[in-house]
């Protein structure tokens, strides 16, 4: 075994291990929900509470199974397409976010919950759930970081080796462009206090955290559009691991967190509003949506055209 996928199997257990401290405090809000009959949140009542964390419970069983994969020999023979889904939606959810949430966290002093977090009597959830949480979230993110560009080398190594001249030539996507570069104005808009289209209901102004991450919504945006121009032939010089990586987690952030988002916007469950006007938030998150598949199509259709449809040897 030679020490990159040493590393790839260190990475991947890892990840699996961290992400299980996520699954363990989720596991405990829907059991003592179930057995008390109320929702810690005000404003959202029991089912509602019970049915979002039964489905980050499912993601996060998910996420450790592509964790154990990237991990695990037999992950290489597993299926193409399952492997590359949950990988491009786990990079694309986790990989982007958590370095700008934990930037926001520090810089403001403090954290919030990931959306379905547990309150307690003071507003704020007990430190040893936020704990695992945040070590689950950063210890998931950082082992895929890893493991994951390991994984697609061995499996596919022509497509993140070479340059970019190495790709046949393409037209350059115009509208995926300028859709995610729409997106990335109008986040750093609002990260930056903009008033336009924010909800007048909206109860609190946006923190320290939620700043970072409109932030790296729209780094993530800028680097799509970027990494779609490239790979349609520009920047010839450039090593082609590059952009596949960014297209690859920037295409998976779009989709991933735009579908996340929408059903909130759409259906606002017991208190919530999001920060822009509804009408904004469902528009931003189905152009994130269109544009992060139209993105991944670009991606696939370039990577395709250099590896042939290329499979891997068997593990070793």
């Amino acid at each position: 075994m030679d020490g990159r996928t040493r590393v790839r199997r260190w990475a991947g257990f890892g990840a699996a291990g961290t992400l299980a401290m996520y699954l363990l405090v989720k596991v405990v809000w829907v059991v003592v929900a179930l057995g008390t009959g109320r929702s810690p949140v005000h404003g959202m009542g029991t089912g509602a509470w019970i049915a979002l964390n039964t489905l980050t419970v499912g993601m996060a069983v998910v996420g450790i199974g592509l964790a154990l994969a990237l991990a695990c020999d037999w992950g290489l023979r597993l299926p193409a397409a399952p492997v590359l889904l949950f990988a491009w939606i786990a990079g694309g959810l986790l990989i982007s976010a958590v370095p700008f949430s934990l930037l926001g966290s520090l810089v403001g002093g403090g954290g919030g919950d990931d959306g379905g977090g547990a309150s307690s009597d003071d507003g704020g959830m007990p430190s040893w759930e936020a704990l695992l949480i945040m070590v689950g979230f950063a210890g998931m993110a950082v082992g895929v970081a890893i493991a994951l560009p390991i994984y697609l080398r061995e499996r596919w190594p022509r497509a993140l080796t070479g340059r970019v001249g190495a790709l046949r030539a393409a037209n350059a996507p115009w509208a995926v462009m300028a859709a995610v570069a729409a997106i990335a104005v109008a986040d750093l808009y609002w990260a930056a206090g903009g008033g336009a289209a924010t909800n007048p209901h909206y109860k609190d102004g946006l923190d320290a955290t939620a700043r970072s991450l409109l932030i790296g919504d729209a780094f993530w945006a800028a680097a799509g559009a970027a990494s779609a121009w490239v790979l349609a032939g520009r920047a010839r010089n450039l090593p082609l691991r590059l952009p596949v990586a960014a297209a690859f987690v920037a295409s998976g952030s779009l989709v991933g967190w735009g579908l996340w988002r929408l059903p909130f916007a759409v259906l606002r469950p017991g208190d919530f509003e999001p920060y822009e006007r509804p009408w904004a938030s469902i528009a931003v998150n189905a152009v994130s949506v269109a544009a992060g598949v139209a993105l991944a199509v670009h991606l696939a259709r370039a990577v395709r055209a250099r590896t042939g449809g290329q499979e891997p040897a068997d593990a070793k």
